[in-house]
């Protein structure tokens, strides 16, 4: 792999290990019950600071999606036209990925799509990228 591998902070620490686990997890507000992603130290819609990491369904739909023509980062330079995406998970979280095993021109915007736990492009570290569900 020639690409950079994602940074990982202490905040977004528990989200990579869980996709290490082959599970999701984001963090919602014990006070409102929102869903809060990116990871981050407080709740945007209610300040509150006491935030919970859970795991939730892959289950997705595609909410939008562009072919990279030419790479967005050096880091992705090896890439051969990925198809950038950002879907929306069953609680409403949107979240930016890429999609694998389909071609852009069979990629239609409200498809379903199913999680895939990718930790063969970098060594220790598990990419979420998402596929049509089959």
């Amino acid at each position: 792999m020639t690409g950079a591998p994602p940074l990982i902070s202490e905040m977004s620490r528990p989200f990579w290990d869980g996709l290490a686990a082959r599970e999701i997890r984001i963090q919602r507000c014990d006070d409102c019950h929102g869903w809060v992603f990116y990871p981050r130290a407080f709740c945007p819609a209610c300040t509150d600071r006491s935030l919970t990491w859970t795991p939730v369904t892959g289950t997705a739909t595609l909410y939008s999606w562009t072919v990279a023509r030419v790479p967005v980062a050096k880091a992705f330079a090896h890439l051969d036209q990925p198809i950038l995406a950002v879907v929306e998970l069953a609680n409403s979280v949107r979240l930016p990925t890429t999609l694998v095993d389909v071609a852009p021109e069979a990629v239609r915007i409200g498809v379903s799509l199913d999680p895939v736990f990718d930790s063969a492009t970098y060594e220790g570290i598990t990419l979420l990228r998402f596929r049509p569900a089959r």
